[in-house]
């Protein structure tokens, strides 16, 4: 199987570079790109939400996320509130500057995956969200549980 990963490492690549391309382009006049897009729709649907929840979601380390909520508060896209019972914990609200970028980011979502599933019938697409979902969590285990070696070997 080993010799297989170069294939599908490359369509992996392929794949995240035109989901780039292709959101980019889509959100060319709403200051915000391919890296943005997931938090910005993940404020629409979960208003209020914590960074902590964020980056559970998004599986992103606090360094990153850190520099996003900076510039999508520098854009004017999200407004940043204190909580009132632990000013430790912050929650994170979309701006009305921000409502037709997530509107748009969703309308986007739906035309990449009616190009994306085309042909494909729904059994198969199933089987590759839950196919890719475990990839995910394998890989995941491994980055953010830390490797015990070096060389990525346990």
């Amino acid at each position: 199987m080993n010799n297989h990963f170069s294939d599908l490492g490359r369509y992996i690549s392929i794949f995240d570079r035109l989901m780039k391309m292709y959101y980019d382009h889509g959100l060319a006049g709403y200051e915000i790109g391919w890296g943005q897009q997931f938090y910005v729709e993940y404020l629409y649907d979960h208003p209020g939400a914590s960074p902590q929840q964020m980056a559970d979601r998004i599986r992103v380390d606090k360094a990153t996320l850190t520099k996003i909520i900076r510039k999508l508060t520098e854009v004017g896209y999200i407004r940043v509130v204190g909580d009132q019972k632990d000013r430790r914990v912050k929650h994170l609200y979309l701006t009305e500057k921000a409502v037709p970028a997530a509107e748009r980011i969703k309308c986007i979502h739906a035309g990449f995956y009616d190009t994306l599933s085309a042909d494909i019938s729904p059994e198969a697409l199933a089987l590759t969200e839950q196919t890719l979902r475990r990839m995910v969590e394998n890989i995941n285990h491994k980055v953010w549980h830390r490797m015990e070696e070096p060389d990525g070997t346990e």
